[in-house]
């Protein structure tokens, strides 16, 4: 799949993770999610859940590792946010989008979600490709409902975009 300059904000927001089927192929919300922990914590009660050691997720094609992961649900029990971290290895996120796209993938130390806000915050070392297409920086926030990306200016680092161009065919 190739992307033109006008595609990288679709890019991005393709790939952003929780919940884990929004954004991979529709047929992989319809399959089981398989979590696998070193220890588990589910608290029904408040609604909190840790998993914590070598934490993977699978669903379909859509997979994230991490080293530990946090969710917590609201007394209604929707997903108010799912947070995945990785220190020593970066918490990874791949999938991919549409049928026919290239695997779209997503690394950073920190993977926030917050569903019901529609926003998703990557912090630390953050690096999201696809294809020849990235995206590399310090910190990206991404609002799914307005799609929009914000990296906000820090001293950390600056952001770097590549984007493929596109052939014209004659």
């Amino acid at each position: 799949m190739r992307l033109n300059p006008s595609s990288v904000l679709a890019m991005i927001g393709l790939w952003l993770w929780l919940p884990v089927y929004t954004y991979a192929l529709p047929s992989d919300s319809e399959k089981n999610m398989h979590i696998t922990a070193d220890s588990t914590l589910l608290n029904y009660k408040t609604g909190f859940n840790l998993y914590e050691g070598n934490v993977k997720i699978t669903q379909g094609e859509t997979r994230l590792t991490a080293e530990r992961l946090t969710t917590q649900r609201n007394n209604n029990h929707k997903m108010e946010e799912a947070i995945a971290y990785g220190t020593k290895t970066l918490a990874h996120y791949w999938t991919i989008p549409r049928k026919g796209d290239q695997v779209l993938h997503a690394k950073a130390n920190i993977i926030k979600f917050y569903p019901l806000k529609s926003l998703v915050v990557l912090n630390g070392n953050v690096l999201v490709t696809q294809g020849n297409n990235s995206f590399q920086g310090p910190e990206i926030i991404y609002n799914i409902k307005d799609q929009t990306v914000v990296s906000p200016p820090t001293k950390k680092g600056r952001a770097t975009i590549i984007v493929e161009q596109t052939k014209l065919e004659s």
